[in-house]
């Protein structure tokens, strides 16, 4: 079962590395339509208001690539399974989700 929950933390780190790139591309798109640059962009609804969701995506996806590196180098545990399923609850990645249960299963 660790070896499944060392996968599922994998692949859900491989959603997290391209929730951050998107994150990147609309924070440019919407200050690109912010200031109308690209009309497109501002009609598809992208703008200022979308900007704020755009740097909380790009932060916490960063946090929690940092997280699952330092859980990856310290060797994972009990709180940090725990820690993930709460993550992808939040984030909704099933795979942090499975990857904790599977995790904590693993430890009993």
């Amino acid at each position: 079962m660790s070896k499944a929950s060392a996968i599922m933390y994998s692949i859900a780190n491989i959603f997290n590395w391209i929730a951050l790139i998107m994150a990147i591309i609309g924070i440019v798109f919407s200050i690109l339509g912010g200031v109308n640059v690209v009309p497109e962009a501002a009609q598809a609804g992208l703008g200022w208001g979308t900007l704020v969701y755009f740097i909380i995506m790009l932060i916490s996806a960063m946090i929690i690539i940092w997280m699952v590196r330092r859980a990856k180098a310290k060797g994972t545990s009990k709180l940090w399974d725990v820690l993930f399923i709460i993550l992808g609850a939040l984030s909704s990645n099933i795979f942090y989700i499975l990857g904790g249960i599977f995790g904590l299963i693993a430890r009993k």
